[in-house]
């Protein structure tokens, strides 16, 4: 199995059931009763964290705020604690996707696949020759090679998997308009009217990238359409 998953989860039934899903498509898993547990098995270098919210030791979004602050790993919440309120949380904390318990395993399956593909990067050697681009946009620079968004001091910041393939999307078409619709094509999720995921994500960049020089923010809304990138973008 090439890759693994860190299931922090204090039940030993969703364990089991998570770790079969998984290996049915050839993902290992390893797992963490507890908070302090998955500071332990991240040292393994899991390729994805299946997170629960309600630990005995400690509270899941706080454990994500922690863990954002060092990592980019993917993370998808797995919690009965699914009202909108702490999804929206969640996602603006830095969690990649949100499923509530009980779910439709399948589909767990398949948005763990797709964060997967998200995250893999190919070397710098096996990229096509225009895949090596360096977007820049007021004082920022985003490396598609190491999939890293660096300030105006070339100082690393964290965007998380989805962020930067919502950045990515809005740095290619800049002053175009985007629906909501498309921004979950590029996430490669389902698109549902009146979910906010895509809405959060978006806030979590504005708040991120702050105010171009004149004030005003890199990302617009336009009413009933979706959003609109609205600064120059150099590229090489």
């Amino acid at each position: 199995m090439n890759q693994t998953a860190l299931i922090v989860e204090d039940d030993p039934g969703t364990r089991h059931v998570l770790s079969a899903t998984f290996a049915s498509a050839g993902i290992g898993s390893i797992f963490a009763e507890n908070g302090a547990a998955m500071w332990l098995q991240l040292g393994k270098r899991p390729d994805i964290v299946i997170l629960d919210l309600s630990l005995p030791d400690a509270d899941g979004l706080e454990l994500l705020r922690q863990l954002r602050q060092q990592s980019e790993i993917p993370v998808l919440i797995h919690s009965t604690r699914s009202d909108e309120i702490e999804r929206i949380i969640g996602i603006e904390i830095g969690a990649d996707d949100f499923l509530p318990k009980p779910c439709n395993m399948r589909e767990l399956l398949a948005r763990t696949r797709r964060l997967l593909r998200r995250c893999q990067t190919r070397p710098a050697s096996q990229l096509h020759r225009n895949e090596l681009r360096r977007f820049r946009f007021g004082h920022w620079t985003l490396d598609t090679a190491s999939r890293e968004l660096t300030d105006g001091k070339g100082s690393p910041v964290s965007i998380g998997v989805s962020g930067f393939a919502l950045l990515m999307a809005f740095l290619e078409h800049p002053f175009e308009p985007l629906s909501r619709e498309q921004l979950s094509r590029v996430l490669k999720r389902e698109y549902i009217p009146y979910d906010r995921i895509i809405d959060v994500h978006v806030s979590q960049i504005r708040r991120i990238l702050g105010n171009q020089s004149d004030g005003s923010g890199f990302i617009k809304t336009l009413r009933s359409q979706g959003y609109v990138f609205v600064a120059p973008v150099d590229h090489n």
